[in-house]
């Protein structure tokens, strides 16, 4: 009677470990499973030139069936050095996917440079581009030297499954914000404006933009426990109170959307 117990006992808890793991969903299973019907609705949306609509569809994959799946692990490749394996980076990550020939804002990077310096310590920001070594090479004096800029191509990448996801079903500039377990947080487009806005306009555009992502993975990284004392700095208070303002903007315009 007891082995009998035991063994119940044992096959109860391989089970529910079992069940447990089978909860971290990858991100390429779930965008696999998703991205049809989506593509389906946002070219129906476009057609209509309603892109309200397409927006919403966006936001609505990435809350309802991205957000808190976990991110396949795959190398990336800097100028110098050997392949960089996603699971070796222990900090959270502000990922940006990007290619040489997208042209970004004329504060885009200014604005990065800026936030990157401030809280590289805390996470790590990548730059990753589609594209090869030499492409790369044009745009490093762009960008702090506390951004890892890194560059896959596509036609000799061996995580050929998950490179593929990651570049075609969204599309790209694309900004992934990944806790430091691999999950998914949100992802976001990165935001565009008219080419003739002015640097301090577009700097201020993006900064904000850009800064909702941070707050984001400081706020998951160090959100104090009751009682618990608030080691935050003042810009770190700011930049939660800007997200946490977004955040409710965001979730009385979807309640309009949805009555």
């Amino acid at each position: 009677m007891k082995k009998f117990l035991i063994s119940g006992i044992l096959i109860f808890f391989t089970i529910n470990s079992f069940a447990q793991e089978e909860r971290k969903i990858p991100f390429s299973v779930a965008i696999s499973s998703h991205i049809v019907k989506y593509n389906q609705k946002i070219d129906a949306a476009y057609q209509d030139k309603d892109l309200e609509r397409a927006e919403f569809l966006f936001d609505s994959l990435v809350v309802n069936h991205l957000s808190g799946t976990y991110m396949d692990n795959f190398n990336v490749y800097p100028l110098k050095g050997e392949p960089i394996s996603l699971e070796e980076y222990e900090k959270p990550i502000f990922l940006i996917t990007y290619a040489s020939w997208c042209v970004p804002g004329i504060g885009e990077i200014p604005a990065l440079n800026d936030l990157v310096d401030k809280f590289h310590d805390q996470i790590d920001f990548v730059v990753l581009f589609w594209d090869n070594k030499e492409n790369l090479k044009e745009k490093i004096r762009e960008y702090t030297e506390n951004i890892q800029l890194v560059h896959i191509d596509e036609k000799t990448n061996q995580d050929s499954y998950i490179i593929n996801k990651l570049k075609h079903a969204l599309g790209f500039p694309m900004m992934y914000f990944i806790d430091e377990n691999k999950e998914i947080l949100d992802i976001r487009k990165i935001v565009t404006h008219h080419s003739s806005e002015t640097l301090s306009n577009s700097y201020n555009i993006h900064f904000n933009s850009l800064s909702k992502g941070v707050s984001l993975l400081i706020a998951n990284l160090d959100t104090p426990e009751e009682n618990e004392e608030d080691t935050r700095t003042d810009e770190e208070r700011d930049i939660d109170r800007e997200f946490e303002q977004y955040e409710r903007e965001r979730d009385s315009l979807n309640s309009i959307r949805d009555n």
